[in-house]
Formats: structure tokens, C-alpha cells, sequence
């Protein structure tokens, strides 16, 4: 991620980029260009003494700019910079429209951070000039400090996550995955338990115990906690993330176009260590407790078998009938232990569950089920003010048909159509009534197979992050 500070417009750069809204004049010179202010177009032209670069970036109708649309164009202006080194941004400083400075500032901020993210750690030479310094023109409003370092924390929450899911699975193994979590949690300020062996099998979390089974490498069972500034009696809200570091589908193989992206199956863990990274930069006033299953899914000579059958911690059991639906068994004593140990607090769980939904919603938007109305507005109007795209499906219980069993209480793979609510309602049987509870199954969004868009790189995207922070700082 490029370093950004924040500066006025008048701080020198090679190149900066100034905000146009449509049906404002513009120069001839990007007239011709064919530039009409469309949200993130782009057009450069020589400065007026000609020492630097002026991008010429698109806001679209002033009426109508969002913080989407400042954090569209500060990314595309980043992308857009070519080989300077400093560029500065002076897109915050649009006038005519109806956001406070502060939240341009914020947008524009993360758009920026996000946008020059790169994963080269595994390359021998680096494709391309490095992201440039980027200064954030501000008009010195006394907010504009506190929502710029906001928002950067936000964005280092969201590459961490990013990071994470492009690590190689032989590298970001369970284990390894464990170790730098308490590492962060050390140098965060977060509490921090890691399970394994004996005392993971002294849990209960007997889905993980099974999944676990095909693989050499064992796995854990991480507990976070952010305890905000001052203390607090109120419940923990508790983030639940599903942490397979590699699937492959175990004894059910998945076929091998599919596996190239499997090491994005932990990318619910990813997105609650990017989310509780992040706390103590932001102190925001609610406690948070964060639950990560850690596990690989193989197909070794101990792997789960079709017609096993599952005693979970709350008693109940389910018979395996497809070994690739591993995700589900992984969550569900988990979501017991969370519900138990939340104190009433509501529990949210993010997942790359199923692979169904990307039919309807395609691959940049999350699904979320709910089964308490606030709580499912809340995380949406959340997600709106972050940027990500979510959309809530209905808890169907005419669905639960295909989750009946003639040997154990329910199985766990579900029928082809309507996999994605299934899923979803498998997992409600093991969160007690009366707990507010939502599950986001981001099986779609959080690894972009296609080119950058907006500040989405191609990879691992770091969704989820944005939204449970915006959640947290609205509750």
C-alpha cells in the first residue's frame, strides 16, 4: 500500500489530480479527449508551466456524488499515475456538493490506499514502478485529520486481509495462520488464545475435528478480543470466520479448475483478523470478541468419509454426504460456543460458504441471511456506507427438506438448487433462539478472479472488513 499523508493545494507533486464535476467547463484540451466528468474518467493533460501532470478526474453530477464516487476516483487517479512519485489528490476539495468535507476526505483517502495495493512478495522482480506517495489535499477543517488516519486504518485492515488470502496455502497453513494472528494481536493490543492438541480437542468443536482429519496439518482454534478504551459491561458483539487455508474438497474432489482459488477459503477468517486489527487505531466503544476455526481440508487417509456421521457440541447429528461442504461442519460447534460465551451479544459470521449465489448477485456482492431484522439493517446500511456491495436472501424453511437425513438430525449437503440458503439454514440450527444472529456468505466477492475495478484488485479483495467495521461504528 502507497504511504499517504495529508497535505493543502499548494503542496508540490509530480502529478495531481483535480475533481470535475459534469456539466462543468473543462479545457479544450480534454474536451477533445472526449472528457465529460463521468464518475472516474480520466484525462491527463501538461500542467500550465508544464513541470507536472494534471489528471483530469470525473465525480459525475454533483448532486449525486457519493463516497463511493470520491473513493471510484481517487482510485482511478492512483491507477492512472504512471511512474511519478508523488501525486496529490485534490479531489476532497470539490465544491457543489452536498457530503461534509470530512467524509470526501475519508472516501477519497481510502480509495487511494486501497487502489495501490500490491502482493509482489513472492515475485523476483517487481511488475511495473511502484505505487507513488499520495498526499490528500484537505481545506484544514479540524475533522479532516481524525477521518483521514480513520480511514487509513480501515484500508491497512482491509490489505492485511488481502495479504492473508494471497498468501500461498503450503505457507498461510493453519499453523502459520495461528502464529500470525498472535503476533498482530501482540503488537494491536488484543487478547489473544490459540487451541491446539489436547486443549482444542477439549472444546468440542467436533466438525473441525473431522475436518481436520485428511490433512498433516493440524488444526486451531483462535479467540481475539478487543476490550474498547475504558473498559465495558455491555455483550460482546462476536465475529465468527470460517478459516479453511486450502480446500480441496477432501474425499469429494473438487475438479481442478476449481481448486486455483481455494486458498481463498479462508477468507471470512481473513476479513474478522482485518476487522479486529483495526479496532484499537479506530477505539471504537463496543467490545468484540472474534472467533477463527483454522483447518485445512484434504483428502488424506484419515479424511472425513460420505456416511460418517457428526456428534456436535450441542448433542445434535449430522451425516456427511458431501465432503467439498465442509464449511458448514467447520462453523457450526463454533457458532454454539459463540452464542454460549456471547453474553446475549449478537454473533454475525462471515464465510466463503457456497459458490450458488455467484448465479443470481454475480461475484462482487455478498449475501446476507438475518434472523433479526435490525441487525440485518444495520449490517446492510453498513455496507452501503463502505462501498461493498450485499444483499440479503430470505431464511426459506420450506428448505430445510433437503437437509433431512434418515440416520442422524440433518446432512450436510444440500441440494443443487437453492445450495446458498440451504447453507444458511443449516448453520441457524446451531444459534440458539432469541440470539441475534447473520451470516454473510462472501463466497463470490472476496477473491476477484478478473482485472482491478474501482479499489478492488485482482486476488484477494478484503471483503467483509469494511462493512464489520462501519457496523461496529454504527452500533
Amino acid at each position: 500500500m502507497a504511504p499517504v499523508s495529508a497535505g493543502d493545494d499548494r503542496t508540490p507533486a509530480d502529478v495531481t489530480a483535480r475533481p470535475w464535476y459534469a456539466g462543468t467547463p473543462a479545457s479544450v484540451f480534454c474536451r477533445r479527449r472526449g472528457f465529460v466528468a463521468r464518475p472516474g474518467q480520466v484525462v491527463a493533460e501538461p500542467s500550465s508551466d508544464g513541470r507536472s501532470v494534471v489528471l483530469n478526474v470525473g465525480l459525475g453530477p454533483a448532486g449525486s456524488a457519493t463516497a463511493a464516487t470520491f473513493r471510484r476516483a481517487a482510485a482511478a487517479a492512483v491507477r492512472a499515475v504512471g511512474p511519478a512519485r508523488t501525486l496529490r489528490l485534490d479531489l476532497a476539495l470539490a465544491q457543489g456538493g452536498s457530503m461534509p468535507t470530512a467524509d470526501r476526505v475519508r472516501a477519497v483517502t481510502e480509495g487511494a490506499a486501497l487502489a495501490s495495493y500490491r502482493f509482489d512478495a513472492y515475485r523476483s522482480k517487481r511488475p511495473g514502478p511502484p505505487p507513488p506517495e499520495v498526499i490528500v489535499a484537505t481545506s484544514g477543517s479540524p475533522a479532516e485529520p481524525l477521518a483521514l488516519a480513520e480511514a487509513l486504518a480501515v484500508a491497512d485492515g482491509t490489505c492485511l486481509a488481502r495479504d492473508f488470502v494471497n498468501c500461498p496455502p503450503g505457507v498461510l497453513t493453519p499453523t502459520r495462520f495461528a502464529q500470525r494472528i498472535e503476533h498482530l494481536a501482540r503488537s494491536a493490543g488484543l487478547s489473544c488464545t490459540v487451541h491446539e492438541g489436547r486443549g482444542l480437542a477439549r472444546l468440542g468443536l467436533a466438525g473441525l475435528a473431522a475436518v481436520a482429519r485428511g490433512s498433516h496439518e493440524p488444526a486451531r482454534y483462535v479467540e481475539l478480543a478487543y476490550t474498547p478504551p475504558g473498559g465495558s459491561s455491555a455483550p460482546p458483539l462476536t465475529l465468527v470466520g470460517k478459516g479453511v487455508t486450502f480446500d480441496s474438497g477432501g474425499l469429494s474432489l473438487k475438479p481442478p479448475g476449481q481448486m486455483h482459488a481455494m486458498k481463498s477459503d479462508m477468507g471470512g477468517a481473513a476479513a474478522v483478523v482485518g476487522a479486529l486489527a483495526a479496532l484499537p487505531r479506530l477505539a471504537l466503544p463496543v467490545p468484540v470478541r472474534a472467533c477463527l476455526p483454522l483447518v485445512e481440508n484434504m483428502p488424506g487417509g484419515g479424511a472425513l468419509r460420505v456416511g460418517d456421521v457428526v456428534r456436535h457440541l450441542d448433542g445434535t447429528t449430522t451425516e456427511i454426504t458431501h465432503t467439498d461442504n465442509e464449511g458448514r461442519l467447520v462453523l457450526a460447534d463454533v457458532l454454539v460456543r459463540a452464542a454460549r460465551e456471547g453474553r446475549g451479544g449478537p454473533v454475525i459470521d462471515v464465510a466463503t460458504l457456497t459458490s450458488a449465489a455467484v448465479h443470481t448477485l454475480g461475484t462482487r456482492t455478498g449475501v446476507l441471511f438475518a434472523s433479526d431484522t435490525a441487525l440485518a439493517e444495520r449490517l446492510l446500511s453498513a455496507a452501503e456506507r463502505a462501498g461493498e456491495s450485499l444483499c440479503r436472501l430470505p431464511l426459506l424453511a420450506h428448505e430445510r427438506r433437503h437437509l433431512h437425513s434418515p440416520v442422524a438430525d440433518r446432512v450436510n449437503c444440500s441440494h443443487r438448487h437453492g445450495d446458498t440458503v440451504q447453507a444458511a439454514l443449516f448453520l441457524q440450527d446451531f444459534v440458539p433462539a432469541g440470539t441475534a444472529w447473520a451470516h454473510l456468505d462472501i463466497g463470490g466477492p472476496a477473491y476477484n478472479d478478473e482485472g482491478p475495478y474501482d479499489e478492488v484488485p485482482h486476488g484477494g479483495t478484503g471483503f467483509g472488513v469494511r462493512t464489520l467495521l462501519e457496523t461496529l461504528r454504527g452500533r
